[in-house]
């Protein structure tokens, strides 16, 4: 868990005030484009990618963490948010969790916040909704976690757009092999999937489907892909 900024604690403080009707219920789907208005602070990663287990944040600096509730237990990890404020409108990656915000109250990189709202107001309400199928600058990578072995495999997707729906992996001559999601985002075969090399296929929300191949049992290293997602 990050550490609370007073930033945030104070805005947690004023969130709290807000009548229930101020707060659109969030979609927990991963499906919705409908909007939620809401309440955003700002914050930055100090190392890595957030909860969202990414090597490292956006190159771009526009990332997004969310609540407990709309996280999902990774299911929004690596999906993408319009978020629009009093200054304009950003376009955000989510990365991370933030425990401690309640459900509607999202928390900006700090250059995102700064596209929104000025950031000497701390916290801004907002509206934000999910994007469907960003555009895309890279295809597909794949990350095998530290550990893994034919005995056990936790691989992350990087550069889908849209959240994922089902991640499944097959060796040559295999079946295919649905991996279960961690809270942590890396999609995990407890009793592992052999040795390798893997076709790999992946499904978004929207439904999309595609089968990246020959991604390899190398742990700790990023494998990069000549598949997109759409």
């Amino acid at each position: 868990m990050r550490p609370l900024p007073a930033v945030l604690a104070a805005a947690l403080a004023a969130t709290s005030l807000l009548p229930a009707s101020a707060l659109a219920e969030p979609d927990r789907s991963g499906k919705s484009t409908a909007a939620t208005s809401g309440k955003a602070t700002f914050y930055e990663l100090r190392s890595g990618g957030g909860n969202c287990s990414y090597p490292s944040p956006p190159a771009g600096g526009l990332y997004v963490a969310l609540s407990r509730r709309e996280y999902r237990a990774a299911g929004a990890c690596g999906g993408y948010l319009t978020v629009t404020g009093p200054r304009g409108s950003v376009q955000v990656k989510v990365v991370d969790q933030c425990p401690e915000c309640p459900a509607g109250h999202i928390d900006l990189s700090r250059k995102a916040f700064a596209r929104v709202a000025a950031p000497g107001r701390g916290m801004v309400g907002v509206t934000y909704r999910p994007a469907a199928n960003p555009k895309l600058s890279r295809p597909l990578s794949f990350r095998v976690k530290e550990g893994s072995s034919q005995w056990w495999l936790a691989l992350l997707v990087i550069d889908h757009g849209n959240p994922l729906a089902s991640v499944e992996v097959k060796t040559a001559g295999g079946a295919w092999r649905k991996l279960a999601r961690a809270d942590y985002n890396y999609w995990v075969a407890e009793s592992g999937a052999g040795q390798g090399p893997f076709s790999v296929r992946v499904t978004d929300t929207r439904g999309h489907r595609v089968t990246a191949n020959h991604v390899r049992l190398t742990p700790g290293a990023v494998q990069r892909t000549t598949t997109k997602m759409y």
